[in-house]
Formats: structure tokens, sequence, C-alpha cells
């Protein structure tokens, strides 16, 4: 009996290069960019300077690919929530669950967990975002992207709500949006200095808000 391997050098390096990508994110959100030097990554990594550069020739080169990965792909919103196209409500819930999604992936891929008396994984989070605005190229560009993409998720499932007859006729379409996204970023930062973002607090939180709007 004949057992066939597979010898292709493109497995080993999809493999080794998923690897390296986590295991420099873990790195990145817990480390400043400027200090994570070299010898950093290699500890982090298992790899040789040389074996990081075979895969991405600078730091630079490789935290945009951390970012791209592990922060742009998991964040856009096209990733991270369903368009539903019912009630509003049922779009707040399908929000919610789509951060709750997004934050327990981000657990699983730093092996770190919201734990009472330690510094949240959100904090980290939030740490790796500075990081971005500083060194990822053109990150403000790549971010408003996002957030205007966002934003047309929450105006289309508010303004169909505000035609159904759902929301009270006159509602501000465009203050509804800020008001329901600032409640889940503020509470979001504000929570990292603790235990980190508890998606029931914030379901509740957006539930009161609708519960204001509704006719």
């Amino acid at each position: 009996i004949f057992i066939l391997l597979n010898t292709s050098p493109m497995a080993n390096i999809k493999t080794n290069r998923a690897e390296l990508l986590q295991n420099a994110f873990r790195l990145f959100v817990r480390m400043n960019y400027e200090k994570a030097s070299y010898t950093e990554l290699t500890k982090a990594t298992g790899l040789s300077k040389a074996g990081i550069c075979h895969y991405y020739p600078s730091k630079q080169e490789l935290f945009t690919a951390v970012v791209d990965k592990y922060l742009l792909n998991v964040h856009d919103p096209r990733n991270k929530f369903v368009q539903s196209k019912g009630s509003l409500i049922e779009f707040i819930d399908n929000y919610v669950e789509g951060v709750q999604k997004a934050l327990l992936r981000y657990f699983e891929l730093i092996g770190k967990t919201n734990i009472p008396g330690q510094l949240s994984a959100n904090a980290d989070y939030y740490h790796f975002l500075s990081q971005v605005a500083r060194y990822y190229p053109n990150a403000q560009k790549k971010m408003k992207e996002f957030t205007d993409q966002d934003y047309a998720y929450w105006r289309a499932a508010v303004q169909r709500a505000v035609k159904s007859g759902e929301l009270k006729a006159g509602t501000d379409v465009e203050e509804a949006i800020v008001v329901f996204r600032q409640v889940y970023f503020g509470l979001s930062f504000e929570m990292s200095f603790f235990c980190g973002l508890d998606t029931e607090v914030l379901r509740r939180h957006l539930h009161y808000i609708y519960s204001l709007l509704k006719a």
C-alpha cells in the first residue's frame, strides 16, 4: 500500500505563514510596535529572523499582514454583521451577536479571556488599535471605509423601521444611528478598563434606546 504524502512546499508555507501571523498578532496585541523587535518576534513565533523575512521582508509588512487578517477582515461589517431585512430590533440583536462572535474569536486567537482583576482582553485590543492608527499604511482611510459601511447598515435598518412605522414618525435617522453606535463604542471602551465588554449589557442598553424611539 502506497501512501501519497503532500510534499508541496506551498502546503507548509501556508501552515507556517498562518502560525506566524497568529503568533505575531499575539505579540503586537500586548507589545508596542517599536518594542516588538525581531528578538521578540523570534521568541513569539519560533522562527528565526531569516524565517520571518522569508514570508515578510520587513516588520512593517508583517504588521500590515497581521492587521489585514486579524483586524480588518474580522471587523469588516460585511463579515461581522448580518444585513437583516426584518425589524430594527432583529437587526440590533444580530448586531450584538456579531460583536459577541468577534469577541469570542479574539479571545480564541490571543488565548485570553476577560478575567476580573486582570487587564481585560478588550484593553489589549484598544492598545492594538492605537498601534494600527500609527503604523498601518493609510489607516485612517481604511477605517473610514469600515465606519461608512457600518453606518450604511444602521441607516438602512433605521430608515426601514421609520418607513414601516416601527419607530416614531419624525425620528431623525442620522441622530438615531449615532446614538446606537456610540453606545456600543463608548461602552466597549469604558468596560475595557474593568472586566471587558459585556455583550448582554450592550444588548440591554441598545434595547432601551430602541424603546425610546419605538412607535
